[in-house]
């Protein structure tokens, strides 16, 4: 599978450019392409343990309206305070998105809808195979002005074990998404994407958590690009997890640099 991947990550380097009608807007999650990504993912827990993995991502635009899009990685785990694989696959996801009419030459106001339905399934390593997600929802989009938007996802959200065998109960998540295109670099964007999600129900009830994603990305050329993340996890009370070397496998924050060539 290493192989693969690195094939992957050589062919995002070569732009052939066959199918460009269209410049590519990679800051608007509701824009419907076709893509093929690899980047190299890092995990820091709470126990001072950490993982580095590999993930892939497709993206297939099936209709002007529609596309799907999975993604899989694989890691290796560094620390041995937790039993468990040290290397394995680690958590995949697969999303339906449909967008609904969407005016983008809005500048300034409301533009649109667009409803998902994502499922994000456990890993086989240790950290990555705690529960499977499935979430449903919407996302309105409005412009503010040339160089700033907004995005607010609303999901209804489903949590199970890993073996589907528990439900764990039924969450309301909130994803407000503020989108920035500055002319830094080459067709350069930066994306900030806090995330609160509250479970109403099941053995989950009261519990939750949020997180804090901040993008920096660009082209490499007019089919090629490139991003940068960062991502810091909270509790339900908004407070950062403790860090102690017996806290078990909690997810601190992450980095993630990947590569994304669009067809």
């Amino acid at each position: 599978m290493k192989k693969i991947l690195i094939t992957l990550f050589l062919l995002l380097l070569i732009d052939l450019n066959l199918f460009a009608e269209d410049s590519i807007d990679a800051s608007d999650p509701t824009k419907v392409y076709t893509f093929v990504g690899l980047g190299m993912k890092y995990t820091d827990y709470t126990n001072d343990e950490s993982m580095v993995e590999l993930r892939t991502v497709g993206n297939i635009g099936l209709t002007p309206n529609d596309m799907v899009l999975f993604e899989v990685g694989y890691g290796t785990h560094n620390g041995s305070k937790v039993e468990g694989s040290s290397s394995a696959v680690t958590n995949s996801r697969m999303r339906w998105f449909h967008l609904f009419q969407m005016d983008y030459s809005i500048t300034s106001g409301y533009r649109g809808w667009a409803t998902q339905i994502d499922l994000q399934l456990a890993g086989s390593l240790k950290g990555t195979d705690g529960e499977n997600v499935l979430s449903i929802g919407a996302l309105p989009a409005f412009g503010i002005n040339e160089n700033w938007s907004f995005f607010l996802p609303l999901n209804l959200v489903n949590s199970w074990d890993k073996d589907f065998t528990k439900h764990n109960g039924v969450a309301l998540n909130v994803s407000p998404l503020v989108v920035y295109t500055p002319k830094w670099w080459n067709e350069s964007y930066v994306q900030i994407w806090p995330e609160y999600t509250y479970f109403v129900s099941g053995e989950l009830k009261d519990k939750g958590s949020a997180t804090l994603d901040i993008t920096f990305g660009g082209a490499l050329s007019e089919m090629a690009w490139w991003a940068l993340s960062y991502k810091k996890n909270y509790d339900v009370h908004l407070q950062a997890p403790s860090r102690s070397s017996d806290s078990g496998l909690n997810n601190y924050q992450n980095i993630f640099l990947n590569f994304t060539r669009y067809f």
